[in-house]
């Protein structure tokens, strides 16, 4: 993959604690060489396997903001990179 000038949109969920989500993702993405962009999804306290309830913030209603902006910016992705999503809306 030829990594010059490339971007992903990380369209995925933030725990705090677990080896999953955002946490996981944006290494990777940055060791490959791409320009990783996170757009949470939701955030949450734990992952969602076995730690209980966690403490979880719906971030569904940022995600169209956040991307008209990126549009208003004229800014463009190579890749769509899609994770856990807060709500089926």
């Amino acid at each position: 993959m030829d990594t010059q000038n490339k971007r992903v949109a990380a369209i995925h969920d933030l725990s705090g604690v677990g080896r999953c989500s955002l946490t996981v993702i944006m290494p990777i993405l940055s060791a490959m060489g791409v320009q990783a962009c996170p757009v949470p999804t939701a955030i949450l306290s734990t992952h969602t396997g076995g730690f209980g309830e966690v403490a979880f913030q719906d971030l569904t209603d940022y995600l169209p903001q956040a991307l008209a902006h990126y549009q208003r910016l004229g800014l463009d992705f190579s890749c769509v990179y899609s994770g856990f999503l807060g709500s089926e809306a």
